[in-house]
């Protein structure tokens, strides 16, 4: 199919039937020549109008070993032509220059179409059939010296023009296979162009998956730990209601970007922008493990939230009078992953409890704010500082959940960090200073006092 602007190239109209026919006619000519000069008796003949008769024979064998066998067809044609080429060489009285002009066209089609055993297949194959073809014409063998000047003149100008005709083929063929090249390149370029534009519409990971064919385009999920997250943006329509829909957006578009940027960086699988809310997930395609995971989705959210701060001074020289905020909440549990929908329109989602809870943990957060659920809290709280939150109970779930709010990396906070934690076997203490009060301070230090007294008292066996 040519695409527009394209011109249609120049078809082979030189075929190897053309070349076979062409060959069969010399050797007919041949045997005419000698036989108009006298060189050969009648008995031979009956060969000339078999010249003419065989390649189509060969014509109809060859459409029906296309049929069949194809990948045979070629090298039974050679043969035919290689035992024809011996019964000629015979019926020639193995006279130098016939034998030599119709040698050459067999070998000389043998390496175009054939290959290294195929010409020596067809090579024996000739041999054998000029002995048994001595035994029909007898082995009388032509004088070279008697040989007429006309009948040489015939078999150079025929194997001549057959070698034009078998190079002119080939160019031919060479052509249309750099044009077929040609076509196939700019097909790919075309094809990736066009999935450039689709992977857009899908997960980096999703369509790297299937590009590669470790996933099929298919209904199909499974049950999978995921580390899941979930943001919007807090009092979206009142913070754009005054905005115009082009300056909406932008910035919209903008926030997107910068987010979807952040969450490419971390191996997160971003699911879906729903409104101004984002689904992210880790685990699925790819996955390092549920803690790996769980860190990654939380340190996302951390950058995420540092990004805003961020963006918000960008758009407050732009003149916006309510930079955006955000809330976000995480959690970490079994949901199925897959291709959900129909055959003809699927999408590839989560569906479980813990992708709900992710969004009522964001619904339930402050402006800026990261909340946790205690099962992604037990995987991250070695490398990430968390406060304790409480018991809370969210619309939508049945049971209180454990909530736990994002603080910062723990190599982040340093030495200027206000959060003291430390939890052992029987110890548990966890305490922001610059949240204490004056009037709490002294109160605090005496009970660390006291415990410290009584832990120093206590005979520990």
């Amino acid at each position: 199919m040519l695409t527009t602007g394209q011109k249609k190239e120049h078809h082979v109209t030189v075929t190897p039937q053309n070349t076979r026919m062409l060959a069969y006619i010399v050797a007919g000519c041949i045997f005419a020549a000698g036989i108009y000069k006298g060189y050969y008796g009648n008995s031979v003949i009956a060969i000339i109008p078999l010249t003419l008769l065989v390649p189509w024979g060969i014509r109809w064998l060859s459409d029906w070993l296309a049929d069949r066998h194809p990948d045979q067809q070629q090298g039974a044609l050679l043969l035919v032509d290689a035992s024809a080429t011996g019964i000629a060489i015979a019926a020639a009285g193995y006279s130098l220059v016939p034998t030599l002009t119709l040698l050459g066209i067999l070998l000389a089609s043998a390496m175009a179409f054939g290959n290294l055993f195929l010409v020596t297949l067809a090579a024996f194959t000739c041999l054998t059939a000029s002995l048994l073809g001595g035994l029909i014409f007898g082995f009388t063998i032509a004088p070279y010296a008697s040989t007429p000047i006309e009948m040489t003149f015939v078999a150079i100008t025929g194997f001549t023009c057959y070698v034009g005709l078998s190079a002119f083929y080939i160019r031919e063929q060479s052509r249309n296979l750099l044009y077929a090249k040609n076509q196939i390149l700019e097909q790919q370029e075309q094809a990736i162009q066009l999935s450039r534009k689709v992977m857009k519409y899908l997960p980096t990971q999703v369509w790297e998956s299937i590009f590669s064919g470790r996933r099929e385009a298919k209904l199909q999920n499974h049950r999978k730990k995921l580390s899941i997250f979930f943001s919007d943006i807090k009092d979206f329509t009142e913070t754009t209601d005054e905005m115009s829909p082009d300056a909406l957006t932008e910035m919209l578009n903008y926030y997107f970007d910068q987010m979807s940027t952040i969450a490419l960086r971390y191996g997160g699988t971003i699911d879906k922008f729903i409104g101004d809310a984002i689904l992210i997930f880790y685990g699925d395609p790819g996955t390092k493990g549920a803690k790996e995971d769980a860190v990654a989705c939380v340190s996302m959210a951390i950058d995420m939230r540092k990004q805003m701060q961020v963006m918000r001074q960008k758009w407050k020289s732009m003149g916006v009078e309510k930079p955006l905020h955000i809330r976000m909440g995480i959690t970490t549990g079994y949901c199925h992953v897959g291709n959900f929908g129909s055959e003809s329109r699927m999408d590839y989602t989560i569906i479980g409890r813990d992708a709900n809870l992710a969004s009522r943990l964001q619904n339930a957060a402050d402006v800026d704010e990261i909340l946790i659920s205690n099962d992604t809290y037990l995987l991250v709280r070695d490398r990430i500082m968390c406060r304790e939150k409480g018991v809370v109970r969210l619309r939508g779930i049945n049971n209180p959940v454990q909530v736990w709010e994002v603080m910062d990396f723990r190599s982040d906070m340093g030495a200027q960090t206000t959060w003291i934690e430390c939890e052992l076997d029987g110890f548990a203490m966890l305490m922001d200073t610059n949240k204490i009060k004056n009037y709490d301070k002294e109160r605090i230090v005496k009970s660390l006092e006291a415990a410290a007294q009584k832990l120093k008292d206590k005979r520990i066996v």
